[in-house]
């Protein structure tokens, strides 16, 4: 059973027993009405026939013409039949039957119903003498009336129940109508449809806002999805890189065992070529592995190990040391003691790989500028140099947080990638962010930005801006 029918029934009982309640209670009262106003007219009666000094027999007589027609008057003697007082005058006339002693002497005390032919409202007056006088007032009539009001009633209750019932149908299923509609949806959306609208036009503010969440809800978990599906095919195309970066070494070095397996006598010349490339690339596919399993640590570890460093010291070490590598390059170095809560391996890797970038990417007389400053709370250090740069599809791919191995830098063929995405994630896991935009010098500015003090991140709980090539 639907919910709209369930709601109709449920009005329908309720609107029905509590009319019904109403139709009784009404005729109730319209009886009990009636029955006082007879009661009534016994009393002042009963008042005028036992004033003092009159006759309560003769004064009952003498107003019988100004009485109803239904009225009746009897003599009951004790311990002798009940003498009807008008019967003998008119034959029509309602008359007592024989009346029960307990129920005389309480019709003394208040009006009383005597059922018989007819019901009969009567009031006695004790004589004295053992004897009662009786008299009454049919309510034959009262009775009639009360069953024909109480048929009305009810019939009216059914009537109004009926038409409450299909009024509250009719508005329940408009009302609920909007809830087909979401049912619809969910079962869309349970069948893989993300895409489907639901539309937030129901009467009722509830449901409405009820759309308008699941709408949302919906539309959060197509979001989620669509991120899934991008970081799965991220991942494959970094599986495929991690495979061919692999790839390229291992030719080089089967290549070269090869050639020394092959011939019995190998030039030395030869033979030392062999050995320092297998050497070198050997190096190569250990800094590839490396580089990725610290990636990976990064990504699913909290930073557990921190201290209070100077970060300029870190960054004046290792710019010195470029400097000392390309002794022709121009380089500036203005900083600040900023301090800060970090790793300290992490941080001399962080600047280790941008100072390798520099000096790899860039030619060596390529003029450097780094700046560290440190502002309510936050340290900032910016590295411009004035080497070849990147184009704008390659500062937008390093906007979306690329983690692809293929070459930024111009000149280089032998660069994975990895070293300036460990420096986005380092940076985000002490809290931080590094951004990459055009330099004024030229080529790449690189933005590093650090709190002072530590909070409990992971790599990967705030967004990168951008990753560039090491």
């Amino acid at each position: 059973m639907t919910l709209s029918r369930r709601i109709s029934f449920g009005v329908l009982a309720v609107v029905a027993v509590t009319s019904l309640a109403l139709a009784v209670l009404s005729a109730i009262t319209g009886r009990n009405s009636a029955t006082r106003q007879v009661d009534n007219r016994l009393l002042a009666l009963r008042a005028v026939v036992t004033q003092e000094g009159v006759d309560p027999v003769d004064s009952l007589l003498r107003s019988l013409q100004t009485l109803p027609t239904n009225f009746v008057a009897a003599l009951a003697v004790d311990d002798e039949a009940v003498i009807d007082l008008i019967a003998a005058d008119n034959p029509d006339s309602l008359q007592l039957d024989s009346l029960e002693r307990d129920v005389l002497m309480a019709a003394v005390a208040s009006p009383q119903t005597v059922a018989g032919r007819e019901p009969i409202r009567i009031s006695a007056i004790d004589l004295g003498t053992g004897d009662l006088l009786v008299f009454g007032e049919g309510i034959g009539d009262i009775t009639g009336a009360f069953a024909n009001q109480l048929l009305i009633n009810c019939a009216i209750a059914v009537v109004v129940a009926v038409l409450g019932g299909l009024v509250t149908h009719q508005f329940t299923r408009r009302s609920l109508a909007p809830l087909g509609d979401i049912i619809k949806y969910s079962q869309t959306v349970a069948a893989g449809r993300l895409d489907a609208n639901l539309p937030t036009d129901a009467h009722t503010d509830e449901v409405r806002e009820l759309q308008s969440n699941i709408s949302s809800m919906v539309g959060e978990l197509q979001n989620a999805v669509n991120i899934k599906s991008r970081s799965e095919q991220q991942m494959r195309e970094f599986l495929a890189d991690v495979a061919h970066e692999l790839r390229t070494p291992l030719t080089t070095v089967r290549a070269y065992a090869d050639v020394l397996a092959s011939q019995q006598s190998v030039e030395p010349e030869m033979r030392q070529r062999a050995q320092d490339r297998i050497a070198y690339e050997s190096k190569r596919m250990t800094r590839l592995i490396d580089d990725l399993l610290l990636l990976a640590r990064l990504s699913s570890t909290p930073l557990s190990d921190h201290e209070l460093i100077d970060i300029s010291s870190v960054i004046s070490s290792h710019f010195h040391d470029l400097k000392v590598l390309d002794p022709s390059r121009k380089l500036t170095i203005d900083t600040t003691p900023c301090r800060v809560e970090a790793d300290p391996a992490l941080m001399d890797r962080l600047f280790a790989n941008l100072s390798s970038n520099i000096h790899r990417h860039t030619p060596s007389s390529a003029e450097v500028a780094v700046r560290c400053v440190s502002d309510k709370g936050t340290v900032t250090c910016t590295i411009d140099d004035a080497g070849p740069g990147l184009d704008d599809s390659q500062l937008n791919l390093l906007a979306v947080g690329a983690e692809r191995f293929s070459t930024l830098r111009s000149g280089d063929h032998h660069g994975t990638g990895l070293g300036l995405h460990l420096v986005a994630s380092i940076a985000r896991l002490h809290g931080g962010a590094a951004t990459f935009e055009r330099s004024p010098l030229g080529g790449l500015r690189v933005v590093v930005t650090l709190p002072t003090t530590h909070g409990h991140h992971s790599a990967n709980d705030v967004p990168l801006h951008s990753a560039k090539d090491a």
